[in-house]
C-alpha cells in the first residue's frame, strides 16, 4: 500500500522555516536579497521547495507580511487591555525590528501592487486599533475629542515612534533621550490631564 503524500500544511515545519528565513533575510539584507536560492539556503531546504509551497515570490512575500501582521495585530489588541494602552502602543511602534521590516515592505510595495494592497489593509487595521486605544484613554480622562481628534493623536504617537525606530535602525541616536523624555511626559498627560495643572 502506498504511503499517502503529506499535505503542504503537514510539512514538518518547512513552510514556517521558509517564511522565517525570508523575514530574516529581508531584515538583514533587504528584500532584494530575498531570492529563492538565498531563502532555501537559510531554511536548509532545496530551492525547488520554495516554489512548491509558494508558486511565486509575491506569494511568499505576502505570507511573510500576513504572518508578521497577525502577530503585530494581536500585540496591539492586547495593548488595548493594558493598564496604559497608549504607552503599550508606543512601545510596540518604537521597536526597530518592526520598523526595518515595514520599510522593506514599503519599498517592495513600490514594485508589487499586490504587496501594496495588503500593506494598506494592514495599516488601516493598525490605525483603527491605535485610534480606539487613544479614544478610550482620552474619553476616560475627559479630554475634548473634537479639539484633539483621537485619530490625529494616534497618528502623532505612532508616526513619531516609527520615526525614532527608523533612526535607531541606522544608528542615529542624537536627541533621542530628550525626545523620549518629552514623549513620556505627554503620554502621562494623556492618561492624567489634571497633572498638567499641577506641573
Amino acid at each position: 500500500m502506498a504511503t499517502p503524500r503529506k499535505s503542504k500544511a503537514d510539512d514538518g515545519g518547512t513552510r514556517r522555516r521558509l517564511i522565517e528565513a525570508t523575514a530574516q533575510i529581508m531584515y538583514d539584507d533587504g528584500y532584494a536579497a530575498a531570492t529563492s536560492r538565498q531563502i532555501a539556503a537559510k531554511a536548509g531546504v532545496k530551492q525547488a521547495l520554495v516554489y512548491y509551497y509558494f508558486p511565486t515570490m509575491d506569494d511568499l512575500f505576502l505570507e511573510v507580511l500576513k504572518v508578521g501582521a497577525d502577530v503585530a495585530l494581536a500585540q496591539m489588541r492586547k495593548a488595548l487591555t493594558a493598564d496604559d494602552p497608549i504607552r503599550a502602543l508606543w512601545q510596540i511602534n518604537i521597536d526597530p525590528r518592526r520598523t526595518v521590516l515595514n520599510t522593506e515592505f514599503m519599498a517592495l510595495a513600490n514594485h508589487r501592487k499586490v504587496i501594496g494592497a495588503e500593506l494598506k489593509a494592514y495599516a488601516e487595521r493598525v490605525r483603527d486599533i491605535e485610534t480606539a486605544a487613544v479614544t478610550m484613554v482620552m474619553r476616560a480622562s475627559g479630554i475634548d475629542l473634537d479639539a484633539y481628534p483621537p485619530v490625529a493623536i494616534a497618528m502623532l504617537i505612532a508616526q513619531t515612534a516609527r520615526s525614532l525606530g527608523n533612526e535607531l535602525a541606522v544608528g542615529v541616536t542624537e536627541g533621542h533621550e530628550e525626545f523620549r523624555a518629552l514623549v513620556e511626559r505627554h503620554l502621562a498627560l494623556l492618561s492624567n490631564p489634571s497633572a498638567a495643572v499641577r506641573s
